[in-house]
């Protein structure tokens, strides 16, 4: 009996996680758009992408500050990724293995980074911060 209790309970907590990862997603993709706060502009033509700030902006949420997993897992195995794999990932929610990656884990070739379509440059810079970490 205790063990459906607390298999009932795991599945509402993951259920509420997911819930409030998406949630807090949407908000921040409303609130970038623009009202009374400050809203996301890409960067200009000719400047350095900041990896650590791509990945605050639109990581950090579900994976943690310093990708230690939260919402999301820990990206520590990320750090052994080619680029195609890590772009395939991110993008189009594809983990190297074949395998899909879960509904909550956004695909930024449909939502963007920080707003704008994901940039090549976004991405090596993406990848640059989580290997240095």
């Amino acid at each position: 009996m205790g063990a459906g209790r607390e298999f009932s309970a795991a599945v509402g907590f993951v259920a509420l996680a997911a819930a409030i990862a998406v949630g807090s997603y949407f908000t921040g993709v409303r609130m970038s758009g623009g009202g009374d706060g400050a809203a996301m502009q890409p960067p200009t033509a000719g400047a350095p992408v900041n990896g650590q700030a791509v990945y605050a902006g639109n990581c950090a949420g579900c994976h943690g500050a310093q990708a230690e997993g939260g919402v999301g897992p820990g990206l520590a195995e990320v750090k052994t990724w080619s680029e195609g794999a890590f772009r395939e990932a991110v993008l189009n929610g594809k983990h190297p293995s074949g395998r899909t990656l879960g509904t909550v884990m956004p695909r930024f070739a449909q939502t963007g980074l920080d707003g704008a379509p994901a940039t090549p440059e976004q991405m090596t810079a993406l990848l640059a911060y989580l290997q240095g970490l």
